[in-house]
């Protein structure tokens, strides 16, 4: 991709994968995307955006409390992204100082569903003797909840995101605070992997 557009203030998101009492399932999907003409090389501090170091935005249930659910998880975030961007040599800079890049993360909670159809995984002709029936038919629906977490990194001197990096997996309502908490830190680990080297 050429460039980015700009981080908003509501996307999809780093996600963090949270909830009260949520955790990460097994299977994490985790992709990035980054701006081709710019150049990594020589980065080395970042900061979190003066504006907001993330959000989160949760669209399951009316009695849903983003609040809560940024209050408890923001610290696991914020230490974590700190440990893995500085094991890539991009340290957080100092109180005053000036960061090259700017980062902030954005949690999306919401429900997704997956579904398969008869006659879905036969081939196109089927020739022998399998009785009629009707193609399309939904065989079986499953409906859950999906976390997503996004890291947005702006270049502090043009302004413009330059990179940004995504993890998904479906959420599960059975698990222990400190399981949520490392499997959220393993996501953000995986995440941050993809962030393009500066040496």
């Amino acid at each position: 991709m050429a460039r980015l557009s700009s981080p908003v203030p509501v996307v999809l998101v780093v996600a963090a994968m949270l909830a009260a009492p949520i955790a990460l399932s097994a299977g994490v999907k985790v992709r990035s995307e980054y701006d081709k003409s710019f150049d990594f090389r020589g980065l080395t501090t970042w900061a979190w955006h003066p504006e907001s170091a993330g959000d989160v935005r949760m669209a399951v249930t009316a009695d849903d409390d983003p609040a809560a659910m940024k209050e408890r998880f923001e610290p696991v975030i914020l230490d974590a992204v700190q440990k893995e961007m500085a094991a890539r040599g991009l340290n957080l800079a100092a109180a005053g100082g000036a960061p090259q890049l700017y980062v902030n993360y954005y949690v999306l909670i919401s429900t997704n569903q997956s579904r398969q159809t008869m006659g879905q995984f036969l081939p196109t002709v089927p020739e022998w003797g399998i009785p009629p029936f009707s193609y399309g038919a939904t065989q079986s629906l499953k409906v859950f909840e999906e976390g997503s977490l996004v890291l947005d990194v702006t270049s502090t001197k043009t302004r413009q995101l330059i990179w940004r990096g995504m993890a998904v997996a479906e959420l599960q309502r059975k698990s222990a605070p400190q399981d949520r908490d490392t499997r959220l830190r393993a996501a953000i680990a995986e995440v941050v992997k993809k962030f393009p080297k500066t040496s």
